[in-house]
């Protein structure tokens, strides 16, 4: 971690997440050692606060050793503690910091997760320095969070997702982010269709093995042949350019192109990406709302060169997938 911490950004995103979550008392953000990085509570009164806070320390403090131990080579982890009046949740998505809360025992774990899960991730972004991400929690966050009212089938499942939208709008680096957590800058289309497989254990006894179709963009050329590409598919993402003007008139084309050898009520979401080039943006984020209202569809802003809101796209879909299994 090469930059100083923005505290009053970490802070805010923290509060964001305890409106969001009813159950949560108290979070904060502490590095691989158990140092408290930044905090916040519900409590008002700063003696109060200051005892929650201790709470969080002094389980810290018992933890951290397990920690280390059990997730020593991974940056990525979740772990819930459940105790007669309380729960602690930790997570991490990155090797700089873990996100502890403490929550009231009757919180979700899904609610949880989900949302430990998106705000551990943003806050690795804010400490490796990107400034420029939105700290605000998109509505795809929420909807994930009460998700079978916070129980999950178990098994292992295979779910097949495809990756539509016009030439250079980003697809294959969506996907490389998302599987190798890897961006290039270099441009390589995409002709006709790669396949590429991750697997997510969305717990203990529920794994998803992702398989997903990014199919190349050039509408004309590859036309006859992409139907066949769409067959068998339960979530679909339209990934748009924010940078490039008029992309957004793709979104019903590739609509089209997708309902005819698709179910209606797979999940699709419209991917919003290029999002880090705040300067050169054309496609607000009202313009992709007003055109995802109007389909019945959930829409989400990306950036695959930073990795933000990348996890939540495809998790989006991972999830509404387990959930009408």
């Amino acid at each position: 971690m090469e930059n100083l911490p923005n505290i009053d950004l970490l802070k805010k995103i923290l509060k964001n997440y305890m409106f969001n979550v009813d159950g949560a008392a108290a979070v904060a953000i502490c590095d691989r050692d158990g140092f408290i990085i930044a905090s916040e509570s519900k409590m008002k009164d700063e003696q109060n606060t200051d005892s929650v806070i201790g709470a969080i320390s002094a389980f810290l403090d018992i933890y951290i050793d397990r920690i280390k131990t059990e997730y020593q080579t991974q940056n990525n982890f979740f772990n819930i503690t459940s105790m007669a009046d309380k729960k602690f949740a930790y997570c991490s998505m990155g090797p700089h910091s873990i996100l502890t809360t403490i929550a009231d025992p009757n919180t979700p774990d899904i609610e949880l997760r989900v949302f430990s899960e998106h705000i551990a991730g943003k806050i690795e972004l804010l400490l490796e320095g990107h400034d420029s991400i939105s700290i605000e929690i998109p509505e795809i966050i929420k909807v994930l969070a009460k998700t079978r009212g916070g129980k999950l089938p178990k098994g292992i499942f295979t779910s097949k997702l495809i990756l539509t939208g016009d030439y250079k709008v980003g697809k294959t680096s969506l996907i490389k982010r998302f599987v190798e957590n890897n961006f290039a800058d270099e441009y390589i289309s995409t002709i006709g269709v790669d396949i590429s497989k991750k697997t997510i254990v969305m717990s203990d006894e529920t794994t998803l093995n992702f398989v997903i179709w990014d199919i190349g963009g050039q509408s004309q050329t590859m036309t006859p042949y992409r139907k066949r590409f769409y067959e068998g598919a339960s979530g679909a993402f339209i990934v748009v350019d924010r940078t490039r003007p008029n992309n957004l008139v793709s979104i019903d084309t590739w609509f089209e192109d997708i309902k005819q050898s698709v179910p209606s009520n797979i999940p699709l979401v419209i991917v919003g990406n290029k999002s880090d080039l705040k300067n050169e943006i054309v496609s607000s984020e009202e313009d992709i709302k007003a055109i995802a209202k109007r389909h019945g569809f959930h829409y989400v802003l990306t950036s695959a060169k930073s990795g933000e809101n990348v996890n939540e796209a495809f998790l989006y879909i991972a999830y509404r997938f387990i959930e009408k299994v």
